[in-house]
């Protein structure tokens, strides 16, 4: 639909639409939005008081809190603001691997779904890959439900590869962003569970609302194609193992994989992030819908 993954049917984009990106913390915004913001305003969620002031408005007078003092309080209240929110997709070589899983297709349609929900609330949106080929989106931060399909467009053009030092892209990436917001970190996390940590690290350090997306391959759980003596070659450091595979070592590698997939998600819920997993096997749309609150999504 519109240049857009086959997963965004008319029926899935009226469902996105429901939904918006909720965050623990309170940002300030660059523009008028549904978010609370730290700033004061005029929304209807009271902050605090101060003693009233010549020229302040009469309508903000506590006459309750007069009589009981016999001195004039004006009430303050928040500023409601749009969120920014920032999502950065993993584009190295292992995101293309098992080609049949589709990882990096997946992790795309995952971040158009989640910049979607935040442009149709009146969010702005800023979309980075990280490593890969071709043009990426534009560095800025957009606005505006019809962007999804440039953003779509862009994503369509770039193939994963090379390699990628997940924690130093993003510390790069961080010296740019001048607000805090909610950041979406789409991933394999296929790198030592230390490494994801310092990664995801940053941003928390940093103050954001951060949600860590992993995605892994149905195939690639399974360990499709790995069976008898093969030669395994790391798609991004071209460094070759010979290996003997059967049953019993399929399934420890498995049990590796979920495993690193259970630290990782252990370490987020230590830290306050939110940690949604997905497996390349399952219906992207039921997954995406059921999973909201593990994204941080809020109906």
């Amino acid at each position: 639909m519109l240049g857009l993954p086959e997963e965004f049917t008319a029926e899935f984009i009226a469902r996105l639409e429901q939904l918006r990106i909720k965050t623990r913390r309170e940002y300030a915004g660059v523009g008028k939005g549904s978010h609370l913001s730290p700033r004061r305003g005029s929304s209807l969620e009271f902050s605090d008081f101060r003693h009233y002031a010549e020229g302040d408005d009469f309508r903000y007078i506590d006459w309750g809190l007069y009589g009981r003092t016999d001195k004039l309080y004006i009430k303050l209240f928040k500023e409601e603001e749009d969120l920014l929110t920032y999502i950065f997709i993993d584009a190295s070589a292992s995101m293309g691997f098992p080609e049949g899983d589709r990882k990096f297709s997946s992790a795309i349609a995952l971040a158009l779904a989640l910049a979607y929900i935040a442009l149709a609330a009146g969010d702005r949106v800023m979309i980075r890959v990280l490593g890969g080929r071709g043009a990426t989106p534009s560095p800025g931060l957009v606005y505006g439900r019809h962007r999804i399909v440039e953003l779509g467009r862009r994503l369509a053009g770039i193939q994963p590869g090379g390699g990628l030092d997940l924690a130093a892209a993003l510390a790069r990436e961080l010296i740019s962003i001048r607000r805090a917001g909610k950041v979406f970190l789409i991933s394999d996390f296929l790198l030592m569970p230390n490494a994801a940590e310092r990664a995801l690290g940053l941003f928390n350090a940093a103050n954001m609302d951060v949600t860590a997306v992993q995605v892994l391959g149905g195939g690639e759980l399974d360990g499709q194609g790995l069976n008898g003596d093969v030669e395994a070659v790391d798609a991004e450091t071209g460094e070759c193992v010979r290996l003997s595979m059967g049953p019993r070592e399929r399934a420890r590698y498995r049990e590796s994989l979920l495993r690193l997939a259970r630290e990782i998600q252990a370490f987020c819920f230590r830290n306050g992030l939110h940690y949604a997993r997905y497996t390349t096997d399952r219906n992207f749309q039921e997954f995406f819908l059921r999973a909201a609150a593990e994204f941080g999504l809020a109906h």
